[in-house]
Protein backbone atom coordinates (compact mmCIF):
# COMPACT_ATOMS: atom_id res chain seq x y z
CA UNK A 1 0.00 0.00 0.00
CA UNK A 2 1.39 3.05 -0.83
CA UNK A 3 1.58 6.82 0.88
CA UNK A 4 -1.63 7.91 -1.32
CA UNK A 5 -3.53 5.24 -0.28
CA UNK A 6 -2.53 5.01 3.31
CA UNK A 7 -3.16 8.96 3.57
CA UNK A 8 -7.06 8.21 1.76
CA UNK A 9 -7.64 5.54 4.07
CA UNK A 10 -6.29 7.01 7.54
CA UNK A 11 -6.52 10.73 7.41
CA UNK A 12 -9.98 11.30 8.13
CA UNK A 13 -9.44 9.22 10.87
CA UNK A 14 -9.08 10.36 14.47
CA UNK A 15 -6.11 7.81 15.13
CA UNK A 16 -6.16 8.71 18.80
CA UNK A 17 -6.79 4.73 20.29
CA UNK A 18 -4.40 2.64 20.93
CA UNK A 19 -6.02 -0.78 19.81
CA UNK A 20 -7.58 0.63 16.55
CA UNK A 21 -3.72 2.48 15.44
CA UNK A 22 -1.97 -1.17 16.40
CA UNK A 23 -4.56 -2.70 14.27
CA UNK A 24 -3.79 -0.22 11.43
CA UNK A 25 0.37 -0.74 11.97
CA UNK A 26 0.27 -4.37 11.96
CA UNK A 27 -1.58 -3.52 7.92
CA UNK A 28 0.85 -1.24 7.26
CA UNK A 29 3.33 0.85 9.59
CA UNK A 30 3.19 4.27 7.19
CA UNK A 31 -0.06 4.56 9.54
CA UNK A 32 1.80 5.89 12.44
CA UNK A 33 2.06 9.23 10.34
CA UNK A 34 -1.41 9.21 11.42
CA UNK A 35 -1.49 8.75 15.10
CA UNK A 36 -1.66 11.85 17.48
CA UNK A 37 1.81 12.93 19.21
CA UNK A 38 1.18 10.88 22.27
CA UNK A 39 0.39 7.40 20.27
CA UNK A 40 4.20 8.84 17.98
CA UNK A 41 5.58 8.21 21.40
CA UNK A 42 4.31 5.09 22.44
CA UNK A 43 7.16 2.70 21.83
CA UNK A 44 4.95 -0.60 21.24
CA UNK A 45 3.55 0.97 18.67
CA UNK A 46 6.74 2.39 16.81
CA UNK A 47 8.18 -1.05 16.95
CA UNK A 48 4.92 -2.23 15.55
CA UNK A 49 5.60 -0.05 12.93
CA UNK A 50 8.73 -0.10 12.20
CA UNK A 51 9.23 -3.93 12.11
CA UNK A 52 6.60 -3.67 9.15
CA UNK A 53 8.00 -0.35 7.83
CA UNK A 54 11.61 1.00 8.56
CA UNK A 55 10.90 3.86 7.32
CA UNK A 56 8.07 4.63 9.26
CA UNK A 57 10.58 6.30 12.23
CA UNK A 58 10.35 9.53 10.38
CA UNK A 59 7.06 9.46 12.16
CA UNK A 60 8.03 8.05 15.93
CA UNK A 61 8.81 10.92 18.64
CA UNK A 62 11.80 12.33 19.23
CA UNK A 63 12.83 10.11 21.97
CA UNK A 64 12.52 7.01 20.35
CA UNK A 65 14.26 8.22 17.04
CA UNK A 66 16.74 8.05 20.17
CA UNK A 67 16.04 4.85 21.53
CA UNK A 68 18.39 1.61 20.26
CA UNK A 69 15.39 -0.76 20.00
CA UNK A 70 13.51 1.49 18.43
CA UNK A 71 16.02 2.18 15.77
CA UNK A 72 17.41 -0.91 15.28
CA UNK A 73 14.39 -2.62 14.57
CA UNK A 74 13.59 0.23 11.54
CA UNK A 75 17.05 0.06 10.28
CA UNK A 76 17.22 -3.83 9.95
CA UNK A 77 14.21 -3.69 8.22
CA UNK A 78 14.97 -0.47 5.77
CA UNK A 79 18.75 0.54 5.88
CA UNK A 80 17.22 3.68 4.60
CA UNK A 81 15.50 4.07 8.26
CA UNK A 82 18.87 5.30 9.03
CA UNK A 83 18.13 8.94 7.80
CA UNK A 84 15.75 8.96 10.50
CA UNK A 85 17.64 8.34 13.29
CA UNK A 86 18.97 10.39 16.06
CA UNK A 87 22.63 12.14 16.07
CA UNK A 88 23.34 10.20 18.53
CA UNK A 89 22.61 6.75 16.96
CA UNK A 90 24.06 7.97 13.34
CA UNK A 91 27.46 7.51 15.26
CA UNK A 92 26.42 3.75 17.03
CA UNK A 93 28.65 1.41 15.08
CA UNK A 94 26.14 -1.41 15.64
CA UNK A 95 23.17 0.40 14.51
CA UNK A 96 24.73 1.69 11.23
CA UNK A 97 26.52 -1.52 10.53
CA UNK A 98 23.26 -2.92 10.44
CA UNK A 99 21.60 0.15 8.31
CA UNK A 100 24.34 -0.53 5.56
CA UNK A 101 24.01 -4.31 5.76
CA UNK A 102 20.20 -3.95 4.94
CA UNK A 103 21.01 -1.29 2.27
CA UNK A 104 24.84 0.00 1.37
CA UNK A 105 23.63 3.62 0.16
CA UNK A 106 22.29 4.21 4.05
CA UNK A 107 26.44 5.27 4.79
CA UNK A 108 25.38 8.42 3.26
CA UNK A 109 23.24 8.76 6.47
CA UNK A 110 25.63 7.86 8.76
CA UNK A 111 28.21 10.30 11.51
CA UNK A 112 31.27 11.43 9.37
CA UNK A 113 33.49 9.71 11.52
CA UNK A 114 31.51 6.32 10.97
CA UNK A 115 32.26 7.43 7.12
CA UNK A 116 35.44 6.90 7.70
CA UNK A 117 35.02 3.52 9.24
CA UNK A 118 36.68 0.82 7.58
CA UNK A 119 34.49 -2.27 9.27
CA UNK A 120 31.33 0.32 8.32
CA UNK A 121 32.17 1.21 4.92
CA UNK A 122 33.06 -2.92 4.09
CA UNK A 123 29.82 -3.81 5.40
CA UNK A 124 28.13 -1.49 3.13
CA UNK A 125 30.26 -2.26 -0.13
CA UNK A 126 29.75 -5.49 0.51
CA UNK A 127 25.67 -4.72 0.37
CA UNK A 128 26.40 -1.96 -2.07
CA UNK A 129 29.21 -1.38 -4.33
CA UNK A 130 27.83 2.27 -5.38
CA UNK A 131 28.50 2.67 -1.22
CA UNK A 132 31.71 3.30 -1.57
CA UNK A 133 30.79 6.76 -3.02
CA UNK A 134 29.91 7.78 0.66
CA UNK A 135 32.97 6.88 2.08
CA UNK A 136 34.65 9.45 3.45
CA UNK A 137 37.73 10.20 0.69
CA UNK A 138 40.35 8.60 2.75
CA UNK A 139 39.58 5.19 2.42
CA UNK A 140 38.01 5.69 -0.95
CA UNK A 141 42.17 6.13 -1.69
CA UNK A 142 43.04 3.31 1.30
CA UNK A 143 44.53 0.57 -0.81
CA UNK A 144 43.56 -2.33 1.25
CA UNK A 145 40.48 -1.14 2.02
CA UNK A 146 39.39 -0.42 -1.42
CA UNK A 147 41.21 -3.54 -2.72
CA UNK A 148 38.64 -5.12 -0.26
CA UNK A 149 36.07 -3.91 -1.40
CA UNK A 150 36.40 -4.91 -5.18
CA UNK A 151 36.69 -8.32 -4.29
CA UNK A 152 33.06 -8.18 -2.80
CA UNK A 153 31.86 -5.74 -5.26
CA UNK A 154 33.89 -5.06 -8.58
CA UNK A 155 32.37 -1.96 -9.06
CA UNK A 156 33.20 -0.50 -6.42
CA UNK A 157 36.12 0.62 -8.60
CA UNK A 158 34.26 2.81 -9.79
CA UNK A 159 34.45 5.21 -6.51
CA UNK A 160 38.08 5.03 -5.97
CA UNK A 161 40.85 7.05 -6.28
CA UNK A 162 42.13 8.20 -9.62
CA UNK A 163 45.16 7.01 -7.90
CA UNK A 164 44.02 3.50 -7.75
CA UNK A 165 42.37 2.74 -10.52
CA UNK A 166 45.65 3.01 -12.03
CA UNK A 167 46.67 -0.15 -9.62
CA UNK A 168 47.08 -3.57 -11.77
CA UNK A 169 45.56 -5.94 -8.92
CA UNK A 170 43.30 -3.82 -8.01
CA UNK A 171 41.43 -3.39 -11.21
CA UNK A 172 42.64 -7.71 -11.99
CA UNK A 173 40.41 -8.24 -8.65
CA UNK A 174 37.74 -6.17 -9.42
CA UNK A 175 37.46 -7.54 -12.83
CA UNK A 176 37.72 -11.25 -11.86
CA UNK A 177 34.19 -9.90 -9.58
CA UNK A 178 32.71 -8.44 -12.37
CA UNK A 179 33.87 -7.50 -16.07
CA UNK A 180 32.17 -4.26 -15.52
CA UNK A 181 34.48 -2.67 -13.46
CA UNK A 182 37.29 -2.63 -16.04
CA UNK A 183 35.12 0.83 -17.56
CA UNK A 184 36.59 2.61 -14.42
CA UNK A 185 39.97 1.24 -14.87
CA UNK A 186 42.51 4.45 -16.42
CA UNK A 187 42.94 4.83 -19.79
CA UNK A 188 46.46 4.17 -19.56
CA UNK A 189 45.17 0.47 -18.65
CA UNK A 190 42.73 -0.20 -20.75
CA UNK A 191 45.26 0.68 -23.68
CA UNK A 192 48.11 -1.40 -22.45
CA UNK A 193 48.30 -4.58 -24.46
CA UNK A 194 49.96 -6.78 -22.02
CA UNK A 195 47.39 -6.10 -19.25
CA UNK A 196 44.14 -5.91 -21.39
CA UNK A 197 45.63 -9.30 -22.61
CA UNK A 198 45.16 -10.34 -18.56
CA UNK A 199 41.57 -8.66 -18.44
CA UNK A 200 40.14 -10.39 -21.17
CA UNK A 201 41.93 -13.90 -20.45
CA UNK A 202 39.91 -13.45 -17.00
CA UNK A 203 36.98 -12.17 -18.59
CA UNK A 204 36.65 -11.92 -22.18
CA UNK A 205 33.37 -9.02 -22.01
CA UNK A 206 35.78 -6.97 -20.65
CA UNK A 207 36.77 -5.81 -23.87
CA UNK A 208 34.40 -3.76 -24.74
CA UNK A 209 36.34 -1.28 -22.33
CA UNK A 210 39.78 -1.89 -23.57
CA UNK A 211 41.29 1.10 -26.14
CA UNK A 212 39.90 1.18 -29.43
CA UNK A 213 43.27 0.41 -30.57
CA UNK A 214 43.52 -3.16 -29.00
CA UNK A 215 39.75 -3.75 -29.94
CA UNK A 216 41.15 -3.86 -33.90
CA UNK A 217 44.14 -6.13 -32.39
CA UNK A 218 43.24 -9.70 -33.80
CA UNK A 219 45.34 -11.30 -30.62
CA UNK A 220 43.59 -9.58 -28.17
CA UNK A 221 40.26 -10.31 -29.45
CA UNK A 222 40.91 -13.85 -30.33
CA UNK A 223 41.88 -13.89 -26.07
CA UNK A 224 38.89 -11.91 -25.38
CA UNK A 225 36.84 -14.65 -27.54
CA UNK A 226 38.45 -17.67 -25.83
CA UNK A 227 36.89 -16.29 -22.46
CA UNK A 228 33.72 -15.42 -23.60
CA UNK A 229 31.87 -16.56 -27.34
CA UNK A 230 30.32 -12.98 -27.69
CA UNK A 231 33.46 -10.99 -27.47
CA UNK A 232 33.55 -10.32 -31.08
CA UNK A 233 30.61 -8.21 -30.90
CA UNK A 234 33.22 -5.81 -29.28
CA UNK A 235 35.79 -6.10 -31.79
CA UNK A 236 37.13 -3.07 -34.35
CA UNK A 237 34.61 -2.96 -37.59
CA UNK A 238 38.03 -3.43 -39.80
CA UNK A 239 38.56 -6.75 -38.33
CA UNK A 240 35.92 -8.20 -40.08
CA UNK A 241 37.51 -7.85 -43.22
CA UNK A 242 40.57 -9.62 -42.01
CA UNK A 243 40.81 -12.89 -43.43
CA UNK A 244 43.48 -14.29 -41.03
CA UNK A 245 42.07 -12.84 -38.41
CA UNK A 246 38.44 -14.35 -39.33
CA UNK A 247 39.63 -18.02 -40.24
CA UNK A 248 40.81 -18.07 -36.92
CA UNK A 249 38.01 -16.66 -35.37
CA UNK A 250 35.54 -19.53 -36.81
CA UNK A 251 38.27 -22.18 -35.82
CA UNK A 252 37.40 -20.86 -32.41
CA UNK A 253 33.65 -20.09 -32.73
CA UNK A 254 32.05 -21.14 -35.96
CA UNK A 255 29.11 -18.94 -35.23
CA UNK A 256 31.90 -15.99 -35.43
CA UNK A 257 30.82 -16.38 -39.56
CA UNK A 258 28.34 -13.96 -38.80
CA UNK A 259 31.01 -11.44 -38.03
CA UNK A 260 32.51 -11.78 -41.27
CA UNK A 261 32.20 -9.49 -44.51
CA UNK A 262 30.23 -10.43 -47.09
CA UNK A 263 33.41 -11.18 -49.21
CA UNK A 264 34.70 -13.87 -46.69
CA UNK A 265 31.36 -15.57 -46.25
CA UNK A 266 31.88 -16.57 -49.48
CA UNK A 267 35.26 -17.67 -48.88
CA UNK A 268 35.32 -21.21 -49.13
CA UNK A 269 37.84 -22.03 -46.82
CA UNK A 270 36.60 -19.95 -43.70
CA UNK A 271 32.79 -21.14 -44.24
CA UNK A 272 34.35 -25.02 -44.59
CA UNK A 273 36.65 -24.37 -41.20
CA UNK A 274 33.20 -22.59 -39.56
CA UNK A 275 30.81 -25.25 -40.13
CA UNK A 276 32.98 -27.96 -39.35
CA UNK A 277 33.24 -25.99 -35.61
CA UNK A 278 29.94 -25.22 -35.42
CA UNK A 279 27.31 -26.67 -38.52
CA UNK A 280 24.77 -24.08 -37.49
CA UNK A 281 27.47 -21.39 -39.16
CA UNK A 282 26.63 -22.40 -42.65
CA UNK A 283 23.19 -20.17 -42.49
CA UNK A 284 25.97 -17.10 -42.66
CA UNK A 285 27.69 -18.16 -45.44
CA UNK A 286 26.64 -16.85 -49.41
CA UNK A 287 23.32 -17.73 -50.99
CA UNK A 288 25.90 -19.88 -53.28
CA UNK A 289 28.14 -21.92 -50.46
CA UNK A 290 24.83 -22.73 -48.32
CA UNK A 291 24.08 -24.53 -51.98
CA UNK A 292 27.32 -26.52 -51.81
CA UNK A 293 27.02 -29.85 -51.45
CA UNK A 294 30.12 -30.70 -49.61
CA UNK A 295 29.80 -27.52 -46.97
CA UNK A 296 26.21 -29.13 -46.41
CA UNK A 297 27.18 -32.42 -46.29
CA UNK A 298 29.93 -31.16 -43.53
CA UNK A 299 27.17 -29.39 -41.91
CA UNK A 300 25.13 -32.45 -41.97
CA UNK A 301 27.96 -34.87 -40.09
CA UNK A 302 28.36 -31.97 -37.31
CA UNK A 303 24.66 -32.33 -36.47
Amino acid sequence: MNGILVANNYAELSLSDKDQVLNLLQENGRALEFANQQLRADKELVLCAVRQKGRALKFASPELKNDFECVLAAVTQNGKALEYVSDKLKSNVDIVIAAVSNNGSALIFAADELQSNSSVVLAAVAQNGGALKFAAENLRGDYALVLAAVKLKGRALEFSSNELRAEKEIVLAAVKENDWAFAHACDELRADKDFVLQVVRLKGRALEFASDELKADPEVVLAAAMEYEWAFDHAAVELISNRDFILAAVKLHGLALEYASEDLRSDREIVLAAVKQNAEALVYASSDLRADRELRLNAKLGN
